[in-house]
């Protein structure tokens, strides 16, 4: 999960995309995930999310994340299914009971919270894999004008998290060669368990923030007027498809409204 949060390089129709672009794109799929409830418009939602990670060439990279999303999703489906209890009564899950009655509607609408689910993590994954951090903090400061400490503060906590997990499996792997056991089944010793590691990790990550804190002042960092070494355009690929999921939410609005989308 750690690597789905960093940029991949790949030379593909998306990276090459501007950065503001796949945001609005993201910020489309996220209107779009919480305007419809429908099966079968999230599923379709879904499927486009794959498609642009397809065609960004990181839909590989991508897999181990989706495995552990459709863990959550297989849950949010079960946990509908079983409290839904609208629509015609399919199976009981104690056989030959009344309880726990599972119907087609609850099915159906577990379905699409698992499909909203992973369309809206993917498309955030997605947009991370395939735009660089600096793109986004630009982006942001100059397009959306966001104020550059805040846009900062964002990219650098991205940035840092794939570093902080990476920390906390080279602890505990140090912990365990020490003999000191993490695994169990018992939650209460699991939490204890963890406090050896909890404590370098601390330590670690206050000596990071020490150096980044000095390294941003050597640079003068909040100095004076900023500038940047490249700053991204807009192309003629960025305008059309802008222009296209403008309409596709203007589409989606009406046809929400006109009570589409709606199960």
């Amino acid at each position: 999960m750690a690597a789905a949060v960093e940029y991949i390089q790949k030379d593909s129709p998306v990276h090459r995309l501007n950065a503001a672009t796949k945001i609005f794109w993201a910020l489309f799929t996220l209107a779009c995930g919480l305007l419809f409830n429908d099966y079968r418009y999230l599923l379709g939602l879904l499927a486009s999310v794959l498609l642009v990670a397809a065609a960004g060439r990181v839909l590989k990279n991508l897999l181990p994340a989706i495995t552990g999303l459709s863990v959550f999703a297989l849950i949010l489906l079960l946990i509908q299914a079983l409290f839904y209890d609208q629509g015609q009564v399919i199976f009981h899950l104690i056989p030959q009971t009344s309880y726990l009655p599972v119907t087609n509607y609850g099915i159906l609408s577990g379905v699409a919270m698992a499909a909203r689910m992973l369309s809206l993590v993917l498309s955030f994954l997605v947009l991370l894999a395939t735009t660089r951090i600096q793109d986004m903090v630009l982006t942001m400061v100059e397009k959306f004008k966001m104020p550059y400490d805040y846009a900062f503060m964002f990219m650098t906590t991205l940035r840092f998290i794939p570093t902080f997990l990476g920390e906390v499996r080279q602890i505990t792997d140090a912990q365990k060669a020490r003999g000191h056991a993490v695994e169990g089944f018992n939650p209460f010793k699991k939490i204890r368990s963890y406090a050896p590691v909890t404590v370098p990790l601390v330590l670690i990550s206050l000596n990071k923030a020490e150096n980044m804190a000095m390294a941003m002042e050597t640079r003068g960092y909040g100095g004076g007027r900023r500038t940047y070494f490249k700053e991204p355009k807009m192309r003629g690929a960025d305008y059309l498809l802008t222009a296209v999921l403008l309409l596709l939410l203007v589409l989606g609005v009406t046809a929400r409204v006109k009570g589409l989308g709606v199960m």
